[in-house]
């Protein structure tokens, strides 16, 4: 049997949403008969909605499509002015991305007020789904119901396809009344450290009972989940700018990731980008080089994994994303726009 821990990835949600039909956390569901008895935990609403978001995409596209035309990368070298000394621009990953992550904490903060809503357009690519358009809105204190806009959801919409997402926190039986690494919400993430080092002794610190049951928490399974913690908060959530500079620090300080300086997302644009595992996947947090700017993601497949049983549920083994796709399978993600507003639908003025 395999024992790669069940983390916190896109599919790993869409798994639970669509074939567990459940919608609480801390829930367990035991599996009989021929199967292993499978312990599950099932992720709050935001998480299994952000998560899912991150169908990616990669070289390696099974739907016969061409992949888009990549982006100019951006520029390592700043221009000279007047006589003034060139500036040494930095050139290796981890130079690119110490650069990225400062200029990311430097941004305008939006000021969020609880209130209001998170706000995500971005594209999603993968082997198992057309490419297609999500858009999100989620609660900034998690109490309130949010909005998703994805052609690929089933269920029933408002006239604009948009669909009700329940609110993260307190949104039913067993769900979560507190945020944290398990449910964040905007203002969780808002509170957290903007020094790498607390941030990283905070994830590596958190409780991960509810998320490897049966199975010891080993050093190595920390730190995936702690990494698995980061690219939740991005591709969820989204961070104040302080926050998100720290985040992406913490993530190349995390042992067992490396950070690379060119990665694609599924726009064709280039970045600078975090690389980690998570579960059975190769994950790439990938950042804009100047702004810092979130991008998207990229995520392959590193072992052969059974397709789901006729039972719609994952077989014997180690139930993971992409089952039936095989080794190498890809996705991707890239954020189109993203923002603050004051109501779930509304469009970000910039």
């Amino acid at each position: 049997m395999n024992d790669t821990p069940e983390l916190l990835t896109a599919d790993r949600h869409r798994l639970l949403r669509e074939h567990l039909m459940s919608e609480t956390a801390g829930q367990t569901t035991k599996v009989t008969g021929s199967r292993r008895k499978l312990v599950w935990w099932v992720a709050p609403p935001l998480a299994v909605v952000a998560v899912a978001a991150v169908t990616l995409v990669g070289p390696g596209r099974n739907d016969g499509s061409a992949a888009p035309a990549a982006a100019p990368a951006a520029s390592t070298s700043a221009a000279p002015t007047g006589s003034a000394t060139p500036v040494s621009e930095p050139t290796d990953a981890a130079g690119l991305l110490s650069r990225a992550a400062k200029a990311a904490a430097s941004r305008p903060d939006p000021g969020a007020k609880n209130t209001q809503f998170t706000y995500q357009r971005m594209v999603q690519d993968g082997a198992r789904e057309s490419r297609h358009e999500r858009t999100m809105w989620m609660a900034v204190d998690g109490r309130s119901k949010g909005l998703i806009a994805d052609p690929s959801m089933s269920g029933p919409g408002d006239e604009k396809g948009r669909v009700t997402w329940p609110a993260t926190l307190g949104a039913g039986r067993g769900a979560p009344t507190q945020a944290g690494f398990l449910a964040p919400t905007y203002e969780f993430v808002a509170a957290l450290p903007t020094d790498p080092d607390r941030l990283l002794q905070q994830l590596l610190a958190a409780d991960r009972s509810k998320q490897v049951v049966g199975m010891p928490i080993t050093d190595e399974r920390r730190h995936q989940l702690a990494f698995g913690d980061i690219q939740m908060i991005f591709m969820n959530v989204t961070a104040p700018p302080a926050v998100a500079g720290s985040l992406m620090e913490t993530a190349a300080r995390i042992p067992g990731t490396r950070v690379v300086a060119d990665e694609v997302d599924a726009a064709g644009r280039h970045g600078v980008a975090v690389v980690g595992r998570n579960g059975n996947l190769r994950v790439s947090l990938i950042f804009d080089r100047t702004t810092g700017v979130f991008l998207g993601v990229r995520q392959v497949l590193l072992a052969e994994l059974p397709p789901i049983g006729a039972d719609g549920l994952p077989p014997t083994g180690d139930p993971s994303p992409g089952a039936g796709n095989g080794k190498g399978y890809d996705f991707a993600t890239a954020v189109l726009k993203a923002g603050i507003v004051d109501h779930a639908g509304d469009e970000p003025e910039n």
